[in-house]
Order: C-alpha cells, then structure tokens, then sequence
C-alpha cells in the first residue's frame, strides 16, 4: 500500500459505536492512529483490532495498513496463547456491489488467514445492534438458562412416565441415569 493516508475516509459512526459494544463486552481499549484510525481491542480471550471505512473501497485499501499495525502490535508483546486468536475486523456501511474488483477483493481478505485472521463485513448500520452482531463471534455467551431448561425437562419427562405407568423408582433412576450420561443397561 502506498503512504497515503486512508483515516480521512474513516467511519467515525461506526468505530465509536464498535468502541462502546467492545468496551460493554469487557474489552480493554485503545485507539490508535496510524495511516488508519483503528481500535485495538483485547479481553481475556481475544485480540480484535477494528478499522471502520466509508466505503468499501477504502475498506479494501486499509486492510494493508491495518494488517501492519496490528502484526507490529502483536510482535512487540508477549500475548501467550491470545497470539493465534488475533483478529482483524474491517466495517463500512457501504454494500458490496454484484460484482465487481473490489467485491473479489473483500472475499479475498475474508479468506486470507496468513498470520492472523481478517473479517470484512459490509453494510453495517451505524447502530449498536449492527455493530454488535459484526463483533459477536468476539464476545461471551450471555448466560443461558438452559440448564434450568434441561432440568425442568427432565423433570416434566419423569412426570410423563410415572403417569404413563412406568414405576416411579424405575423411573426416576433411569431419567437420573440419563442426567450422568448413562446407558439403560446401567440402570435394568
């Protein structure tokens, strides 16, 4: 990529909106200003650093300058393990047209995983739920009440068979047999 500066075709919108979704996830953040403005994000888990672009063919043209912030960041600490989950996550608002250079290029960064991982996406809104569904694959599970599901299933399928004239103590092993993961053999 040539010197050119590309953070004057940077998305503000976009980068403070990823700013506040990763700083709710519990990332610590830093901006930085390079020849593209990009956040450098990183969590218990993750290294993320994102670029927001106005358009997708400046999207295309940061990705070298972002890729090298990001690999000279990464080389100059020790980040252990987090070192193989560094990613790159380039946003615009633009849509991809049909067909065309630039469109084949933004698949090709999606598909590049030499040295760390890169994520193109377009057409992003400038809303927190857009930002946030772009950034996902980066963020913890909310808690899920499946566990509680799972119970009140196992529950509710003791319940079935007893009323279904299984004995209530063949029953209630099996259904716990089932819980720890063992077979009906175990348990007749």
């Amino acid at each position: 990529m040539n010197a050119e500066r590309t953070d004057a075709h940077s998305d503000g919108d976009l980068l403070n909106l990823a700013k506040a979704v990763l700083s709710e996830q519990g990332f610590h953040i830093e901006s930085v200003n390079a020849n593209v403005k990009l956040l450098l994000a990183e969590n218990s888990y993750f290294v993320v650093a994102v670029a927001a672009m106005s358009t997708t063919r400046d999207l295309v043209l940061a990705e070298s300058a972002a890729f090298n912030v990001l690999v000279d960041r990464i080389e100059s600490v020790a980040l252990g393990p987090k070192k193989w989950d560094t990613y790159l996550v380039l946003l615009t608002q633009e849509n991809l047209a049909e067909d065309d250079d630039v469109t084949r290029d933004i698949y090709s960064i999606n598909y590049d995983t030499s040295r760390l991982r890169r994520i193109a996406h377009t057409g992003v809104a400038a809303t927190p739920k857009a930002v946030g569904h772009a950034l996902a694959p980066f963020f913890e599970p909310a808690s899920s009440a499946m566990s509680a599901a799972q119970d009140d299933a196992l529950d509710e399928l003791l319940k079935v068979l007893v009323a279904r004239g299984v004995d209530h103590d063949l029953a209630h092993r099996s259904v716990a047999a089932f819980d720890q993961g063992a077979s009906l053999d175990d348990i007749l």
